[in-house]
């Protein structure tokens, strides 16, 4: 309730305000996008043409035009849809374009990055949350001893077919001390090929069964990929560990989008 009443005292303040932002892309708003994109105007905005971002990501460049548009708004409106994703509306501090660091360009500077940050959390509570595709709960065999495929070290074959493409992920699942190391992490297409976005694994601990624990690192919110039929390919390095997650507690396989393979990709 604070929260939202700080938000309605912020959206108050900009109602007070004039000029061409706000009685053209303001009007008609809720508290919350209006936050957002004042956040856009006052902090990234300002940051990403200091840095010289739109520079080079404008649309200039091949496959790297995530600030591409006309106007203002039109680039930021890139940026939120670009994938492979920049911005991860999930997990903040986790975009790609906080983390990036020092490549052609420079590296944001601590104050920029901060701004930056601001504007994607406005963002994430501006925005209505879209239900998941996700696979069933379900408690994966562990990897007792010996390599992947022996009888003690099986490998989990979860079908992907319910989401939206036929296919089926692959993994191998380990109990550390007290992690979870997931290994051989694989999906595999069927015949008509898969286009996945954004795959991310939860678990769902016993004392809080109605609501899943994500990666807490969300290390696959800018994959995508697009697979022939028949095709196969590793989820990011294929392997990972999963920080106080008990192998023996259900897991559950979400993605943003999946479905049969993108023609011209």
């Amino acid at each position: 309730m604070v929260r939202r009443l700080g938000l309605v005292a912020i959206a108050a303040s900009l109602a007070a305000c004039s000029g061409e932002i706000l009685s053209d892309n303001l009007e008609g708003l809720n508290p919350q996008e209006q936050v957002a994109r004042q956040k856009w105007v006052d902090l990234a905005l300002p940051v990403f043409q200091a840095a010289t971002c739109i520079m080079c990501h404008n649309g200039s460049m091949p496959n790297i035009g995530y600030l591409e548009g006309a106007g203002d708004f039109e680039k930021r409106d890139t940026l939120v849809a670009y994938m492979p994703a920049v911005v991860n509306l999930a997990a903040p501090m986790s975009s790609r374009i906080l983390t990036k660091g020092a490549h052609t360009g420079p590296a944001l500077e601590a104050k920029q990055a901060s701004d930056v940050l601001e504007w994607i959390q406005a963002e994430s509570l501006a925005r209505p949350d879209v239900p998941p595709v996700r696979t069933a709960k379900m408690v994966l065999q562990p990897c007792t001893m010996g390599n992947p495929g022996d009888p003690a070290c099986p490998i989990n074959m979860i079908d992907l077919t319910p989401l939206g493409a036929a296919g089926t992920l692959e993994v191998v699942v380990t109990q550390l001390v007290s992690d979870t190391y997931l290994t051989n992490i694989k999906v595999k297409a069927g015949a008509t090929g898969m286009y996945l976005q954004h795959p991310i694994f939860e678990t769902w601990p016993p004392d809080n069964m109605d609501k899943p624990k994500p990666d807490p690192i969300d290390r696959w919110f800018n994959v995508v990929l697009n697979l022939a039929p028949n095709a196969e390919s590793a989820l990011g390095t294929g392997e990972g560990t999963y920080t106080g997650w008990k192998a023996a507690d259900p897991i559950s396989f979400r993605v943003d989008v999946i479905e049969a393979q993108r023609a011209g990709i």
